[in-house]
This record gives C-alpha cells, structure tokens and sequence, in this order.
C-alpha cells in the first residue's frame, strides 16, 4: 500500500469532496426511487421474490436478476435511511473502487506507474463518470466488474479466464447490461487467440462454462420465483424493443450516438459529452492505425468491439450505458500517448484531465450550488401529503413515502386491460390524495411520441371528471425540475405546475 499511498490520498479526498454535493448532482430520476423502492419492499417483505409495490397495475414479475444489486442497496437503507444519499454512496464507493482498479488496469498495460495515476485522475474528473458515480443505478458497480475482468485478461494469470467468469457472472446479479461485460470478455479472449495464433479452447470454454453456470443459478432462482419467468421477461424487454430484428438493431446504432452527442436523452439527464465522442472517435482511429506496435491496443479494440456487439445484438441503447466505453477509450488514450512520448504521456493525460475537470465543473457546479431542489419539491409535497397516506403520483416522489404509499401514475395506463375505471381503481385502493402535474397534459398532447416511456394516457377525461367532482384542490406549486420528467422540458420557458388533490369520496 505505501506504493500507492498518493493513490490511496487522491481518492479518499475524490469522496469526501463528492459527498458534498452527492445528493444535488445528479437530479434524483424515478430510476433510482424505483430501485430503491424495490430494495425497501424486499427488506420489509424479507423476500427477493415480491415486486414494486408502487405498481399495481403496470405487470410486474418477480426475477432474480438484479437481486445483488438489491441486496448491496440494503444495508446502505438500514443505515442512512430511506433518501437519495443513501443510495447513492453506495455508488460513489463502487466509483472509487473502479478507480482503484483502473488504475492497476493503466499500470498493468503500460508499466508507468504516474501515466497510471494521470489516467486515473483523468477518467475521476469526467462528468460522465461522476454522474455515474453518483447516480443510484447499477452502472457503476457493473463497470467495476467490468475493469476487474480488463485486468484479469490482460495479465497471464494460469486461473484468470475463471475469475473473469466468475467477475461476470456476479454482474449478472446486478443487472442485466452484464451481456456488455460478456461481450467485453469475450473480445478479449478472441484478441488473445489472435496474439498467440492458437485457439485457446480451454480458456474460452472455461470462461463460458463459469459465466453459464452463475447464469443458470440466477435463471433457477427466477423460475423460483416466478414458473413463467421466460415469458414474461422477454415481455418486459419488448417494451424496449429487444426482440426486434437484427438489421433495426444496427439501424439503431448511429441514431444512438447522434442522441449521444446532441443530448436527446428523454427521461435522463445526459451532460455535454460532445469533447469526450469526438476524442474517443480520434482514439479509435488512431488504435486501429497503431495497434501493430502499440502493445494491448489489438485487445483493447477487440474488447470494445465485443462489447459494441454485444449491446447491438440485443437491441438496449441506453444513455447510461455510455460510461462503459470511457475507461477504455481513455486506457487506450494513455497507452497511445505513452509510446509516442514516454517520458511526457503522463503530464500530457494529467493536463487532459485538468481541461476535463474544467469541463466538468462548467455543468456540475451550477447544478451542485443551487439550493436544494429535489428537497424543495419532497417539502412541498409533504406540506398537505403524510408519508403513509394512500397517493397517485409521479415515481419521484418516492423518497417522501412510506413503503406501499405511493402509486405511480403509470398504472393508469393500465386501467383498461384490467378492467377498471378510474374512479373503481382509486376506491378499490383507498387512494386519499392525487398528485397531478401539468406534464400529464403536455405528454397527451405529445401521444404517442412518449406511451412507450409513460403508457397511454387514455383516462386523462376520466381523471379530469374525478378531480372536477370528487377532489378538492388542497396546494400546488410550480416545479420545472421535478414536476416534469421529459429532460428537454425541463427548466424552459414553459411552466410546470404541480396540483395536489384531495379524493373526497365517490
């Protein structure tokens, strides 16, 4: 450890400043508060095999994919209580792991040990990666398992095509974007064939043996779970249109990265990564010209080609998963720079990582200073709301709830399939307050550019017959941050009010 004590101080300071502002940056997304809502139901239930209670309606069935990721969640609730802090350390500290590793990563592929601490320092001042290492998603814990397979594979190891497995096969458990890490792996694995003109049968069949097997103990305990779990998993994935063919699958590749670039993100607020693409796009291009005398860059390209496959063969373009092609992109960066000038690759990374941190602190701190607005939004709620009144509301609001209080109003799109009309569904459920915001209208008047994000909001005159003649408007509030989730809405011109309503009774 002395070897690495400046390592060591970097990020025990990287935390304590991130605590700072790890609850404010980024905003607080319905993602993280229906994970977490789920993690607090299986605590309280004292099982992995119960859904979200907030939806009722939406079909939700019980798997155990993700259930690591969940149980990780847990201790964080039991100790720091049911907020956005809480779970969200529990991503910083996976972010100051996949740093450590990272750097060993750097170390390893280009024996410059301050070129290693420069790349390190370099991909921790990212805004991508911070916003990575602060959102309560799994992400970042993937890309730790993700970085420790790197290091595995490029190393000699008799055993580390095993652990790799092994590495992979957590992954699993903690969400299902671990086909990316598989797709990583087996790059690499196929770069190291390729190296030694031998196919390393055993190795490869060692690696997909171990990864098999976790993913037949996750697939057995799912069937556990639920008898229907295939049927009903691969319904869930249509919703973001996975099983679709293969040529729409590559068709979806450039439309990705413009959406990258230009920031349309929908629901997710997705910082300017416009320097990073264009660098990493020279990177690749200079890797692929250099590989014949740079070592690694061949397994490196191999990797993220594998990875790239990986994420097109199944169809799952999603922002957050961007952050799995920095490190890599930026490993490459390093080991490039370090042939071409050995002795200043590493002032030249660190000098990278001041203008990145710049960069950086231009979209962060705007953010991070301002006054606390997500608490803000949880006050006003909780002015004329209790934690544990019965309420239809935005998934968003969760963190203010008590465990089974909140449903999300994305269960109303479900109304019809189940047979129920709005006024059946609020009596049946006891609902006591309705909380409405002006974004329920604009995403009508939308229909259907967002029904795949929001349902179908086919019960909006229900609802305004309901709230005309049953409800008393009891507060309301304009919020254009939280009161609306579509992110280019946010913030704009245009404002959002927020209506809380109280159900008087039919």
């Amino acid at each position: 450890m002395k070897k690495h004590r400046l390592l060591i101080v970097y990020l025990a300071v990287y935390v304590l400043v991130n605590l700072l502002f790890l609850a404010r940056f980024p905003v607080v997304h319905s993602d993280e508060t229906w994970l977490s809502g789920l993690s607090r139901n299986m605590l309280q239930q004292g099982s992995l095999a119960v859904t979200e209670p907030f939806f009722d309606l939406k079909p939700r069935f019980p798997h155990a994919i993700k259930s690591v990721f969940h149980l990780l969640q847990m201790p964080f609730l039991q100790v720091f209580g049911y907020n956005a802090f809480a779970f969200r350390l529990l991503s910083l500290l996976g972010g100051a792991a996949a740093l450590w590793v990272f750097y060993f990563v750097v170390l390893r592929a280009s024996g410059q040990k301050p070129l290693a601490f420069a790349a390190c320092v370099l991909l921790s001042l990212d805004v991508q990666f911070i916003q990575a290492a602060h959102f309560a998603r799994a992400e970042i814990l993937v890309l730790l398992g993700m970085l420790l397979c790197v290091y595995l594979l490029l190393g000699t190891g008799r055993f580390a095509h095993l652990w790799a497995g092994v590495v992979t096969g957590v992954c699993i458990g903690l969400h299902p974007n671990s086909f990316l890490v598989a797709g990583l792996c087996g790059g690499l694995l196929v770069a190291a064939c390729i190296r030694d003109k031998r196919f390393h049968w055993r190795r490869i069949l060692g690696y997909v043996g171990v990864v098999a097997a976790f993913a037949a103990f996750f697939v057995a305990l799912s069937f556990w779970f639920d008898p229907q779990f295939p049927a009903h998993y691969l319904a869930y994935g249509d919703e973001f249109a996975v099983s679709s063919g293969l040529l729409a699958k590559l068709g979806e590749v450039i439309p990705y990265l413009q959406r990258l670039f230009f920031r349309v993100t929908g629901t997710y607020n997705l910082p300017d990564i416009r320097f990073q693409l264009v660098l990493f796009g020279v990177v690749l291009a200079a890797a692929v010209a250099l590989q014949r005398w740079v070592p690694q860059l061949s397994a490196l390209l191999w990797g993220l080609l594998g990875m790239a496959a990986a994420m097109t063969l199944v169809g799952r373009f999603s922002q957050p998963y961007v952050i799995f092609y920095f490190p890599l992109c930026y490993l490459m960066l390093a080991l490039l720079l370090g042939y071409s000038w050995p002795r200043r690759a590493a002032v030249a990374v660190g000098g990278l990582a001041v203008a990145v941190g710049l960069m950086a602190a231009v979209q962060i701190v705007p953010v991070a200073t301002q006054p606390a607005q997500y608490d803000r939004y949880i006050e006003e709620i909780a002015t004329v709301v209790p934690q544990d009144a019965k309420t239809i509301g935005n998934l968003n609001a969760g963190y203010h709830f008590t465990n089974g209080a909140l449903l999300d109003v994305r269960n109303l799109s479900y109304l019809r399939q189940s047979g129920l009309s709005l006024a059946q569904y609020v009596e049946t459920r006891g609902v006591e307050y309705l909380i409405i915001s002006d974004e329920l209208y604009a995403l009508y008047e939308k229909r259907p550019y967002w029904n795949g994000v929001y349902g179908n909001i086919h019960y909006l005159q229900q609802l305004d017959e309901l709230l005309e003649n049953h409800c008393t408007l009891v507060h309301s509030f304009v919020d254009n941050q939280y009161g609306v989730r579509v992110a280019e809405w946010q913030n704009t011109a245009r404002d959002f009010t927020v209506r809380i309503y109280h159900y008087d009774g039919g």
